[in-house]
Protein backbone atom coordinates (compact mmCIF):
# COMPACT_ATOMS: atom_id res chain seq x y z
CA UNK A 1 0.00 0.00 0.00
CA UNK A 2 1.46 3.64 -0.96
CA UNK A 3 1.28 5.82 2.19
CA UNK A 4 -1.11 8.98 1.69
CA UNK A 5 1.80 10.99 2.17
CA UNK A 6 4.08 10.08 -0.95
CA UNK A 7 -0.02 10.49 -2.90
CA UNK A 8 0.49 13.83 -1.35
CA UNK A 9 3.95 14.35 -2.62
CA UNK A 10 3.32 13.39 -5.90
CA UNK A 11 0.76 16.23 -6.79
CA UNK A 12 2.97 19.45 -7.46
CA UNK A 13 0.36 21.29 -5.39
CA UNK A 14 0.56 18.24 -2.23
CA UNK A 15 4.33 19.51 -2.89
CA UNK A 16 4.38 22.93 -2.46
CA UNK A 17 1.63 22.12 0.60
CA UNK A 18 3.95 20.15 2.69
CA UNK A 19 6.60 22.66 1.82
CA UNK A 20 4.63 25.64 3.86
CA UNK A 21 4.23 23.15 6.44
CA UNK A 22 7.42 22.95 7.24
CA UNK A 23 7.60 26.83 6.69
CA UNK A 24 5.26 27.22 9.11
CA UNK A 25 6.88 24.70 11.70
CA UNK A 26 10.18 26.89 11.48
CA UNK A 27 12.24 25.82 8.72
CA UNK A 28 13.80 28.31 6.84
CA UNK A 29 12.37 28.47 3.13
CA UNK A 30 15.59 26.36 1.94
CA UNK A 31 15.57 23.75 4.65
CA UNK A 32 11.94 23.17 4.24
CA UNK A 33 12.27 22.39 0.69
CA UNK A 34 15.37 20.14 1.39
CA UNK A 35 13.29 18.32 3.91
CA UNK A 36 10.34 17.77 1.86
CA UNK A 37 12.89 17.04 -1.41
CA UNK A 38 14.70 14.31 0.42
CA UNK A 39 11.52 13.21 1.69
CA UNK A 40 10.37 12.30 -2.29
CA UNK A 41 13.57 10.86 -2.47
CA UNK A 42 12.54 8.03 0.42
CA UNK A 43 9.42 7.09 -1.20
CA UNK A 44 10.76 7.30 -5.04
CA UNK A 45 14.63 7.35 -5.32
CA UNK A 46 14.61 10.45 -7.61
CA UNK A 47 14.69 13.87 -6.64
CA UNK A 48 11.28 15.77 -7.28
CA UNK A 49 12.94 19.28 -8.10
CA UNK A 50 16.92 19.57 -9.04
CA UNK A 51 17.47 22.51 -6.63
CA UNK A 52 15.98 25.51 -4.53
CA UNK A 53 15.85 27.81 -7.84
CA UNK A 54 13.86 25.28 -9.74
CA UNK A 55 11.23 24.45 -6.83
CA UNK A 56 11.02 28.54 -6.15
CA UNK A 57 10.10 29.47 -9.91
CA UNK A 58 7.57 26.43 -9.94
CA UNK A 59 5.86 27.76 -7.18
CA UNK A 60 6.01 31.26 -7.77
CA UNK A 61 3.90 30.48 -11.02
CA UNK A 62 1.64 28.64 -9.28
CA UNK A 63 1.03 31.26 -6.99
CA UNK A 64 0.70 33.70 -9.86
CA UNK A 65 -1.99 31.44 -12.03
CA UNK A 66 -3.87 31.52 -8.52
CA UNK A 67 -3.95 34.84 -7.49
CA UNK A 68 -4.68 35.72 -11.84
CA UNK A 69 -7.85 32.73 -11.76
CA UNK A 70 -9.30 34.79 -8.18
CA UNK A 71 -9.33 38.11 -9.96
CA UNK A 72 -11.33 36.72 -12.72
CA UNK A 73 -13.53 35.20 -9.93
CA UNK A 74 -13.76 38.42 -8.44
CA UNK A 75 -14.73 40.36 -11.39
CA UNK A 76 -17.90 38.88 -11.92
Amino acid sequence: MIPERAIQLLDKDGFIKAYYEGVRSGLKCKDAFKAVNDEYFVFFKKYRYTDYYSFAQSRDYEQRKFRKEARKVLKK
